[in-house]
């Protein structure tokens, strides 16, 4: 019995609990006060897993009090099973998923290390449902077969039917019917020889939601009905509810909706009278969704939000997400678009948010993987190169042992040894530099991974943003054209043109960024008037300097020539003169001047705007410390423009820098080469 109820809490429903389940629960937390710490062990046993459906903090806090007793009375095992609780609640809490399993890994070694087998068995299937959580059902599925094997090879009868049940559950995520059945019928054979009519109804259950995903609706039912039946018997009163949830979706996929209303309104009758938070959150969803179906949106709008407020309270993001999806659903049957909208951002908001943990968690598998292939490449690489010298020993032997012989026989055989020999020392040679060519294009290609990576980790960063407005505002603007106001739909076009125009910047500076870093840009260095190409840039940014009130004076020298790429060079001032214009407030004045430094020329463009700090100086031109700034008018930017310019002026042989101080503006200049000999040269002016 001590194990029993674990193994419910892997599984999610199951608790075998009364229809005075909440008034049993308030019982044993009294006796909690009144006993010994033995005694209080196995009520915290029996009560963790009530907590960890309806209430996932109580179950952290007396997960940490068994734990705390546990440690006190020298409790072996229930120390393994409290760090088990107190894994799986941070994960269900916090989504705290590696914190869990480091619990795990530490219930798993002292489950070995004691002989406690079956406490073994149960911290594979507590990993399962870990990896569960966030959706990685392959893993999932490689501890439970751990788990089924340690199982039947121990004969453990009691927790074969669990463990299968657990592996079906799985194999159903992962689309893969046939083993499924196959895991299904195994354990009803179990369940049924060893009399566990918990399980047989839970399988049944299983069954059931094997054949509605499979569109058999018909066949579902009936195993729904068996599970009902057995768990009126055993007067289980959460599981029998979760059964009529599940046949009221059952008849909701058949269409037959107002059978479907009956029985989840049973159900929901059922989960409110023992306090069933999770069961709550389901049914007010549903029944919501029915409302919908049959347009009585505010009744509709009415249990959604009940169902909003449990699913906060268990902390289930997908509940939560499901509410957000079916409120706003509700709220456009209303005309209510304000709100509509609300919800919809909501609903965005909590999906970036799951699909964003489980996005790191594939990654974190994608680079530990990526490592351990590496390695093994690595060992693999050592092992031929071992391979190869002891062949190359071997030849060696052989070839001096001849030529010892054939000294004894002629002298002639000298001269093939120092000539064997020397061209043996010029191929280590060789190989010497081509290993040293290699470790050099290694090491470069590192840094380019690196690059890369931190390259992609910003744009991924930085399209969500506009790209999620634009979708919400384009869904507005498709389905609600002729219920919104002319001020509504000029407000939108104004965000949708905001959105836009961030948009298009970043993406122009990262396909410049792109194609620099791959070789695909042409730099086709010639003459040009670098007075020319300023006055081209203060034209087409004038508009923008006019509506923030921003004069910007120019004194060049119409003479002087530059020996560059032009098109990089008008790239260049663009973003420069954009980003003054961006951080100078109203009435203030931009300055651009050239110099003639021997060899080249400098280009200042000065501000007397916002400024930077020197740590801000040190991040703007690196892409591994990406930096961002609101202007002084909270214009966004996308912290590209200056990598991009640093790009290309170091590809015309200049160099690039800034001089400023917070709140006194700021100075960038470049240098360009003045003739083609001078590109050959580096220049050393003192930039910033």
């Amino acid at each position: 019995m001590i194990y029993r109820y674990f193994l419910i809490l892997i599984l999610f429903f199951s608790i075998p609990l009364s229809s005075r389940a909440v008034d049993y629960i308030d019982s044993l937390e009294t006796r909690l006060i009144l006993v010994d710490n033995s005694e209080k062990l196995l009520i915290l046993d029996e009560i963790i897993p009530y907590y960890f459906r309806n209430r996932p903090l109580h179950a952290n806090k007396r997960a940490s009090k068994m734990l705390g007793i546990a440690i006190t009375e020298n409790n072996k095992q229930y120390k393994i099973k409290a760090q088990r609780y107190i894994g799986l609640s941070n994960s269900l809490l916090t989504s705290s998923h590696e914190e869990a399993l480091d619990l795990c890994r530490k219930a798993e070694i002292n489950a070995k290390s004691n002989g406690f087998i079956e406490e073994l068995i149960l911290t594979k299937l507590a990993y399962a449902d870990i990896y569960q959580q966030i959706g990685d059902y392959t893993k999932s599925l490689e501890y439970q077969i751990e788990a089924f094997h340690m199982a039947d090879s121990m004969d453990y009868f009691h927790l074969i039917s669990i463990v299968l049940n657990n592996q079906a559950k799985s194999y159903l995520n992962l689309d893969d019917h046939d083993k499924t059945e196959e895991c299904l019928k195994k354990s009803l054979k179990n369940a049924k020889i060893h009399g566990q009519q918990e399980i047989v109804a839970e399988t049944n259950i299983i069954f059931g939601d094997l054949f509605e995903q499979s569109f058999h609706h018909e066949l579902a039912l009936l195993h729904y009905k068996k599970a009902h039946e057995i768990y009126l018997n055993l007067k289980n009163d959460i599981q029998f509810a979760i059964t009529l949830y599940k046949i009221g979706d059952c008849y909701f996929s058949m269409d037959q909706l107002d059978t479907a209303f009956q029985y989840q309104l049973k159900s929901l009758a059922i989960r409110t009278s023992i306090n069933d938070g999770t069961g709550l959150a389901e049914s007010y969803n549903k029944i919501g969704q029915l409302c919908i179906e049959n347009s009585e949106f505010q009744r509709a709008l009415d249990n959604l939000k009940l169902g909003l407020f449990n699913a906060e309270l268990v902390n289930s993001n997908i509940l939560m997400q499901e509410s957000f999806d079916f409120l706003y659903q509700a709220c456009l049957g209303m005309d209510d678009y304000k709100n509509a909208l609300y919800y919809q951002n909501k609903y965005t908001g909590i999906s970036e948010l799951i699909y964003g943990e489980a996005s790191e968690k594939r990654i974190d598998e994608i680079n530990a993987k990526n490592e351990i292939n590496k390695r093994e490449q690595e060992i693999e690489n050592l092992m031929l190169l071992s391979e190869k010298r002891e062949q190359q020993l071997s030849t060696s032997r052989k070839f001096n042992l001849t030529l010892a012989l054939l000294l004894i026989v002629i002298i002639i055989s000298t001269f093939f040894i120092i000539r064997s020999y020397r061209e043996k020392r010029q191929f280590n040679k060789e190989l010497q530099r081509i290993n040293a060519q290699v470790v050099d294009q290694n090491i470069e290609l590192t840094e380019l991974n690196s690059t890369k990576d931190k390259f992609f980790s910003i744009i991924g960063h930085d399209l969500k943003g506009p790209l999620n407005s634009l979708t919400s505002f384009s869904q507005l603007l498709i389905n609600h054209t002729a219920s919104l106001s002319e001020e509504e739909i000029r407000e939108i076009a104004r965000d949708l043109d905001e959105s836009l125009k961030n948009l298009y910047e970043l993406l122009e500076n990262l396909l410049g960024w792109a194609r620099s870093q791959t070789g695909r840009i042409d730099f086709n260095p010639e003459d040009f008037s670098v007075a020319k190409v300023i006055s081209e840039n203060i034209g087409l940014l004038s508009k923008a300097a006019k509506n923030k009130n921003v004069r910007i004076e120019a004194e060049v020298d119409d003479d002087i020539e530059v020996f560059a790429d032009i098109n990089s060079v008008k790239t260049v001032m663009r973003n420069l003169l954009s980003n003054a214009i961006k951080f100078t407030p109203s009435g203030g004045v931009i300055s651009i001047y050239t110099d003639e430094l021997n060899d080249y020329i400098k280009v200042g463009i000065s501000d007397n705007g916002v400024g930077l700090s020197e740590e801000d100086q040190q991040k703007i031109f690196d892409i591994s410390a990406k930096h961002s700034t609101l202007g002084t008018n909270k214009e966004k930017g996308t912290g590209l423009g200056l990598i991009l310019c640093k790009e290309f002026v170091e590809k015309n042989h200049g160099k690039i820098g800034v001089t400023s101080k917070k709140g006194a503006g700021a100075t960038f200049s470049f240098t360009i080469p003045k003739h083609k000999n001078a590109e050959k040269k580096s220049p050393i002016y003192n930039l910033g």
